[in-house]
């Protein structure tokens, strides 16, 4: 593993947790089976947890959410998968049930047992860095996302006076809003400053 992508992922996570390790591991196996390298501009990353996993696919695959092209589609697994925007092909690695029984510390983490010290998830991540590909089911899938470049034109909200790409717009009546100012906020304005 290339100790600059390792760091990259340790600075953008803040430590070596082992889900940061296994995402960097699951990526490198997934870009070899695609016979492809981080910042392929066509590439895709679908991480099945919102969690570690994600910071480190974007680290190890230059896919990201500013470039549109990395995608959390939560199933809470340890998962991930690499695609081709244009040939819709991909690689898609998961960690085995079974790969609890790697280590007394991956049984820990993966059953979670208990929680893991510091030391224990610096170990932990060490070895997952280098894990065998036996303890990965591998798989040959067909994606269906595609890289997300807005190329629509630009909306003003009647409610909020916001701009937005006209993809984007609720049509109410014959006016434009946006999401938020139609009721499908992920937040709830307290105050206007």
């Amino acid at each position: 593993m290339d100790k600059k992508i390792v760091n990259l992922a340790i600075d953008l996570h803040g430590h070596l947790a082992p889900g940061i390790a296994l995402g960097l591991r699951m990526s490198e196996i997934a870009l070899v089976r695609m016979n492809t390298k981080k910042g392929d501009k066509y590439l895709i990353g679908i991480s099945e947890t919102a969690r570690c996993l994600a910071d480190a696919m974007q680290a190890a695959t230059g896919c990201t959410l500013g470039h549109g092209s990395a995608f959390v589609e939560d199933y809470g697994k340890l998962a991930l998968t690499l695609g081709d925007a244009r040939t819709k092909k991909g690689v898609r690695v998961a960690l085995k049930g079974e790969a609890n029984k790697h280590s007394t510390l991956m049984n820990k983490w993966m059953m979670r047992l208990g929680k893991l010290f510091h030391e224990e998830e610096e170990e932990l991540g060490i070895q997952l860095l280098d894990m065998d590909e036996k303890h990965f089911l591998i798989q040959e899938v067909e994606i269906n996302r595609d890289q997300k470049f807005e190329k629509t034109g630009i909306a003003t909200c009647k409610e909020c006076g916001e701009l937005l790409p006209e993809s984007l717009t609720e049509i109410k009546g014959n006016e434009i809003y946006c999401k938020p100012c139609t009721g499908a906020a992920y937040y709830r304005l307290l105050k206007i400053s």
